[in-house]
């Protein structure tokens, strides 16, 4: 897909950021690597587009043919001497009707110290400090038990790290908390180690799948809607979703919640665990692959009861059928019927 550039002697409409609205665009408000979404509101003809972004205006160039109305995935993949923005369809098309396992494994970083092991001289010594210091945490997190009450805290720590926000700190200035990410890391190996093919491969497919995180986030656009990558080695693939009521019509208890695993293991195959609570019940919702798998998993249900002491009344259903938690996700980015490029007008 050709790269869409705000032509070099137009004035822009208006800010291409979010960051505030009827600004002048500056280059640098625009971090590398940050996903937009943009409407096309106006054609020019010649190639020359006007875009909506975050309620802002952006005069722009492209090559690729666009519509009034369309709506557009976008990624900052340059900022000099001109702001650079590709369409990122191709990025997800690439995902579709391919047997890859794109989540969950793809953020353990155990292959990525193969080829650093596999390096003379150790290449981590070429990173920054805070890189290098990042890189050797997260993975030392990801080899410790989480069968234990310290779980909980120890996959938090894997979640924030892992960068899902990290343009959004970049936006807001905060260059350090945008360094102290997972993925800022992995852009700098990326960048150092581009000639090297191994290295540079592994790193790529790892941001690769932090981006469709964040990707799914932003076209889920919801503050009640929330998915996060599961970073353990022992999962295949797998995410977190979390649905947060807005208590908007005032009819839920505050402390009730709704969220769900979708997992693949190696064992067991595709797995779906749907975990409610309304007032004192917690309802738990096991789908199995098959019912063969369903039968096993539904022998531990004593225990799994027994290991809960704080719920009065729980409720726990076993189905099969379990779907595949890549599918489920390129579904939540693009829904059934509809395409990543929106071109109704």
């Amino acid at each position: 897909m050709d790269p869409i550039r705000p032509p070099t002697s137009s004035t822009p409409v208006g800010s291409a950021t979010s960051q505030g609205r009827g600004q002048q665009p500056q280059q640098g408000q625009l971090p590398l690597g940050q996903l937009l979404k943009a409407v096309v509101v106006e054609a020019k003809g010649a190639g020359q587009f006007v875009l909506d972004i975050g309620g802002s205006r952006l005069a722009a160039q492209s090559q690729s043919p666009l519509s009034i109305g369309q709506t557009l995935q976008l990624q900052v993949t340059n900022t000099t001497p001109q702001i650079e923005l590709k369409i990122v369809s191709d990025t997800l098309n690439q995902f579709i009707g391919k047997s890859l396992t794109l989540v969950g494994k793809n953020i353990d970083l155990s292959a990525l110290f193969q080829n650093f092991n596999s390096t003379t001289p150790p290449p981590l010594q070429a990173l920054t400090p805070t890189s290098r210091s990042i890189i050797e945490s997260f993975f030392s997190l990801q080899q410790t038990d989480i069968g234990n009450k310290e779980g909980g805290a120890i996959l938090k720590q894997l979640l924030e790290g892992v960068g899902l926000n990290l343009e959004h700190h970049l936006a807001k200035g905060d260059k350090n908390s945008a360094a102290a990410t997972l993925k800022a890391a992995l852009l700098e190996v990326a960048h150092t180690f581009k000639s090297a093919e191994l290295i540079a491969s592994t790193t790529n497919k790892i941001i690769t799948t932090i981006e469709l995180f964040q990707l799914a986030q932003l076209n889920a656009n919801n503050d009640t809607f929330l998915i996060f990558p599961l970073p353990l080695p022992f999962i295949e693939a797998g995410y977190l979703s979390i649905e947060k009521d807005d208590g908007k019509d005032g009819s839920s208890d505050p402390d009730d919640f709704r969220f769900s695993l979708h997992l693949t293991m190696s064992e067991l195959g595709n797995i779906c665990i749907i975990f409610s609570k309304i007032k004192d019940t917690l309802m738990l919702q096991f789908q199995a692959e098959s019912a063969e798998k369903m039968q096993f998993i539904q022998q531990f249900s004593d225990e799994l009861v027994e290991s809960i002491t704080n719920m009065p009344n729980i409720s726990i259903s076993f189905s099969q059928d379990a779907p595949d938690p890549v599918a489920e996700l390129i579904k939540k980015i693009v829904p059934e019927g509809e395409s990543m490029l929106d071109t109704k007008a």
